[in-house]
């Protein structure tokens, strides 16, 4: 007989926006390694095509493949979407009540815009379109049915994909950008799922 999933929504400790609250060793070391990977990826791609990019725009650029890369399997584990979709906790301070707002959490990650103000190789549109994109996008998922929330967001990236890839220039060394930061926006922080715990762990 299937067992039962071991589904725990209760959680305690001080509040962790980067990987959620009460997250385990595994966890942690998912989302930040995975932006570590993201960086040396990044840096070995622009090193062998010899990026023409200053100093600080390398240190603008290993910032944001951090953040994006990293935080779409951050805001994937269970211990993100625990903390992301429950309510305020009696014991957290109120800036987290605004941090689990997902259209605020979707409005502050203006990369899009950062990228195309920075990189001389992005245009305004390219920015402007796909941040608005992101808005409409989290918007449309967090209007649609609980059921329907997993395939509508998987719909909205691979549409988002197939226009980056064919009808939209990316900023040269950006071409992952869109798809990345959909993943980690569209689906990984605003669908609602079940948050998995460890057999071990005792719901608190």
């Amino acid at each position: 007989m299937e067992r039962s999933p071991n589904i725990i929504w209760s959680y305690e400790g001080k509040p962790d926006l980067a990987v959620g609250t009460q997250a385990t060793t595994t966890e942690k070391i998912l989302g930040w390694t995975t932006g570590l990977i993201g960086v040396v990826i990044l840096c070995f791609y622009s090193w062998k095509n010899d990026f023409d990019w200053t100093t600080w725009q390398y240190i603008i650029a290993v910032i944001i493949a951090y953040d994006i890369v990293g935080g779409a399997v951050a805001n994937s584990l269970n211990s993100c979407k625990r903390f992301y979709h429950s309510s305020l906790q009696t014991f957290e301070p109120g800036y987290v009540k605004l941090a689990k707002n997902h259209l605020f959490f979707s409005i502050i990650h203006i990369h899009p815009l950062i990228v195309s103000l920075i990189f001389s190789s992005a245009s305004w549109f390219y920015g402007l379109f796909w941040y608005l994109m992101l808005q409409i996008s989290v918007l449309t998922v967090i209007r649609t049915p609980l059921y329907l929330q997993r395939p509508v967001s998987m719909l909205i990236i691979v549409t988002a994909l197939l226009i980056n890839g064919y009808f939209i220039s990316s900023p040269t060394g950006f071409e992952w950008l869109i798809p990345i930061l959909f993943l980690k926006i569209v689906y990984g922080h605003t669908v609602k799922e079940e948050p998995y715990r460890p057999e071990t762990e005792k719901n608190i």
